[in-house]
């Protein structure tokens, strides 16, 4: 079988669960990492050879290093790498420890380093490939209360432009996906975590709009069912310049304008 292998992660809900549908149904093949393959079972019965699945603990390197060797060599291949999994901590950051803090972005920054690593041995022997790093609009604008993830994905996103460079030589492609609001279960998740008050006074109106937001979970424009088709432009484009998806208004791509040489860089303005 020579269909290409997506490696996607945080592949159990949203997003995640609704691009790898999208892969299967086009025929193609995928190693879905979660920290619960359960609610991909539905998946894998109805295609049969193409879904193979890992649970493990994307924040330990060793341990994803080993779980994703398998079932790559069992396909023979890798060809796009979807940097998926996250989470939003919410919250003013005074109001933050540094153990939440530190979570966030050992999730959203250090764990997709982690499948990095592990992945791109296996394009760089194919001396090609495609990476998907999926940040957000956050990754680009701020927002009160939600600074340890703006922060994440700001990080999250310098790490891509330089990592483009790096790559780009060797025939693998980068691209940074920026998610606006969608119908998944990702803002009721973290409005599930907010404390019921401000432990600062001053930061009120800030928890009052976090509030509203989560009241507002559910109705959001974006349906995740509505990804690009596996063979819509995104996976192949030859620059790594952002997707913006769902926003209200398209965001400028300059930030993460194409990005070739050392020179480029230099003549970029991040």
């Amino acid at each position: 079988m020579d269909t290409r292998v997506w490696l996607i992660t945080g592949a159990s809900g949203g997003l995640g669960r609704a691009l790898v549908a999208e892969v299967l149904g086009a025929g193609e093949r995928v190693v879905a990492v979660s920290r619960d393959g359960e609610p991909l079972r539905p998946l894998a019965a109805d295609h049969p050879g193409r879904l193979l699945t890992s649970s493990v603990d994307i924040t330990d390197a060793d341990a994803l290093r080993q779980a994703l060797d398998g079932p790559i060599a069992r396909f023979g291949r890798l060809d796009v790498v979807v940097n998926n999994a996250g989470y939003a901590l919410a919250g003013p950051l005074e109001e933050l420890d540094d153990a939440e803090l530190r979570a966030q972005f050992e999730v959203n920054f250090f764990a997709a380093v982690n499948v990095l690593r592990a992945a791109l041995p296996h394009l760089r022997a194919a001396k090609a490939g495609r990476v998907l790093q999926i940040s957000s609009l956050a990754g680009q604008i701020g927002a009160p209360g939600m600074s340890a993830y703006t922060a994440s994905k700001h990080a999250l996103e310098g790490l891509s432009v330089s990592v483009a460079a790096e790559l780009a030589p060797l025939g693998i492609r980068t691209t940074i996906v920026e998610p606006g609001a969608a119908r998944t279960g990702f803002r009721a998740n973290w409005a599930s975590r907010l404390p019921a008050g401000g432990a600062i006074p001053d930061y009120l109106p800030v928890h009052e709009a976090l509030a509203r937001s989560a009241g507002a979970a559910g109705g959001q424009v974006g349906d995740p069912s509505a990804w690009p088709r596996p063979s819509s432009p995104w996976p192949t484009c030859r620059t790594p310049r952002c997707a913006s998806l769902w926003a209200a208004t398209p965001l400028p791509v300059s930030r993460t304008s194409a990005v070739t040489s050392s020179q480029s860089y230099a003549d970029t303005r991040l």
